[in-house]
Formats: structure tokens, sequence, C-alpha cells
């Protein structure tokens, strides 16, 4: 991916900090969980109720503008079961990838979750992410982001061996496209949007798609 030369820019102690982690996950060590420099990315499983709920009370205002988890009257508890469901669900039947992504002291960061698996003449996913608000400007999304990426290129069977990602992404969410951006998603030629339905409303969303071979040039500049 070509990067552009720009002045540097002032950046906080915290977005110092989020850049001494290694780019890349150093290590992926079976089909349910990865590891990165900060992350343990696995399934979410029924002994995380008590810190999803936590994460997700303390998130909620946090996620409902760009990323909210709740359907209309859905209680917390109906929350977590629902995408336990859909983690299990997804794996057992190879229509997604789900992950929450841990930090070493056990609190829930945010959750990479490849979406809509198919596997057809291009075997492709929809991915969707969010971090908890005790964990934004961090570096951390991008940190799963990227591992949840390289993890989807990876050929069969130590991957899942997908040729592309496609990410909707609000145009207001100035952060993540940002993040985009950085982790090789472009927008969809022609510029398409489509319009999804989140937390009972529906939101235009604008189509960025990441490819195997992007991925792969991105990682040898």
């Amino acid at each position: 991916m070509r990067r552009r030369t720009t002045a540097p820019t002032p950046v906080s102690a915290r977005e110092a900090i989020a850049d001494l982690a290694p780019a890349r996950p150093v290590l992926v060590e079976s089909r349910s969980l990865l590891r990165t420099a900060r992350l343990t990315l696995r399934p979410l499983r029924e002994i995380d109720r008590d810190e999803y709920l936590r994460v997700v009370r303390a998130s909620r205002e946090h996620l409902d503008r760009f990323s909210p988890l709740h359907r209309p009257g859905e209680s917390d508890d109906d929350l977590f079961l629902r995408q336990l469901d859909l983690t299990e669900t997804g794996d057992r039947n190879g229509t997604g990838w789900r992950r929450v992504g841990l930090l070493d002291d056990g609190r829930i960061a945010g959750a990479f979750n490849l979406n809509a698996i198919r596997r057809g003449l291009c075997l492709e996913a929809d991915a969707n992410w969010w971090v908890a608000v005790d964990c934004v400007r961090l570096g951390l999304a991008s940190e799963g982001v990227r591992a949840m990426l390289d993890y989807a290129f990876m050929d069969l069977p130590r991957g899942l061996g997908l040729h592309r990602v496609f990410a909707g992404i609000q145009p207001e969410n100035e952060a993540s496209l940002r993040m985009a951006a950085r982790l090789g998603f472009v927008r969809v030629g022609g510029g398409v949007s489509s319009y999804l339905h989140a937390g009972g409303r529906w939101e235009r969303h604008d189509v960025f798609v990441a490819d195997a071979v992007g991925q792969v040039r991105e990682a040898a500049e």
C-alpha cells in the first residue's frame, strides 16, 4: 500500500505507547485462538458473562453511535446469549469467525468479527469490530483487526483462506476510516454505499474491501 509523506503531527502519550506494539500478530496457536503483542483473540465463552456485561454496560453510550450491539428492547443478558450463539454457530458451520480480544489482566478490550463467510469462486466475509470505552486510543483496534485480517487471508488449514474481506463504515466515523486505510482497506469502486440495520435504525455505510494480495504487499513494505 502506497503511503503519503506528511509533516509530523504531535501525538499523545497514549498514542505513543500504542506505537510500541508490533504491527503484526506474533503467534497463531490454533484455529480458535490468536495471540498478538497485547491481545488474546478467542471465542466468547459462558465464563465471560460477567466481564462481557461489565464492558457492555460501561461502553454502551460509547458504542451506540457507530457500533450499537443491542437490538431494540434487548436486555444485556439476552445480548450476551445471542452473541454466544452467533459465535458457536459460526464456528460450527464455518459461516463466521467471531472473537473477543482479552488483555493479559482478563479484561475484554473489544470484539473482532468475520460474518457471512462465503465460499464460492471467491472466498469472502464481512467484518466488523468494536473496542471498549476504557481501551480506546491505545492502538488495540488496529492490533485486533490486523490479526483478524492476517488469519482471514492465511491459507487453509492454518487460516481461513479468504480472498476478500468487506467492511461497512459510516462516513462520520473518522477514527475507523483512518484505521481501515492504514490496514489496507480501500473504498469499493464506484463509491458503493449500503444502508445497514443496527441498534434499531438504518444507517448509511460506505463499503471498503481488503484483499489477500494487498495484505501480502503491505507486509512486504
